[in-house]
């Protein structure tokens, strides 16, 4: 029997990663004991979505598999992407999910979870817009009339601010100025799956 437990988290960007340490910290809030219900956290950010598989097999077949440290660990494997990379009529998606799960699962994984933000992560920051726009300080009716992606409106936030978004660049001030309640509230149906691992619960208000 597994007795302790590794969850290796990867994300395909810098953008991504920022985000994912800032909900993990607020999901630790959310456990009665101030700890999260598993051994060990490892975080990675894979770079990139094009190489993403192969250098995630790689990661966690050299790091977590083949490492003493973790032997006799259950291993569980989060897998954090944007669902946009998905939306393409003409193309072959970068990631064939379902391979990618068997592969994990072959190497050793005992779950594989994957975590998919509703098109993109800048679609997730913008459910709390009301922060975005104090955090760059613009009125309320700068909301108005956006249009495009949630990456494009951000960008145009940004722009209407005289600053320049970019992604994975100085993003740790702006994901900190977000209210997490408020979005985990507003996608609970995704990230009560991370809860789930790393909570042991349904839920971050269950």
């Amino acid at each position: 029997m597994l007795s302790k437990t590794v969850v290796c988290i990867y994300t395909e960007g810098a953008t991504d990663k920022v985000f994912y340490d800032r909900l993990l910290e607020f999901m630790k809030t959310k456990s009665q004991t101030g700890q999260f219900a598993v051994d060990q956290i490892i975080k990675q950010n894979i770079a990139g979505i094009g190489n993403f598989k192969n250098k995630l097999l790689n990661k966690f077949n050299k790091e977590v598999c083949r490492c003493g440290k973790y032997k006799g660990y259950k291993k569980v494997v989060v897998l954090c992407y944007d669902e946009d990379v998905f939306d393409l009529v003409s193309q072959t998606p970068p990631i064939d999910r379902k391979r990618l799960h068997k592969d994990l699962i072959d190497l050793g994984a005992d779950k594989v979870v994957h975590i998919v933000a509703k098109k993109s992560i800048e679609d997730i920051f913008l459910l709390d817009i009301d922060s975005v726009l104090k955090y760059l300080g613009l009125p309320s009716s700068a909301k108005n009339n956006l249009s495009g992606s949630g990456y494009q409106k951000l960008r145009a936030l940004y722009k209407k601010a005289d600053n320049v978004y970019l992604k994975g660049a100085n993003v740790e001030k702006f994901v900190y100025e977000l209210d997490m309640n408020k979005i985990c509230s507003a996608q609970c149906d995704i990230f009560s799956r991370l809860c789930s691992v790393i909570l042991d619960k349904k839920g971050c208000n269950s």
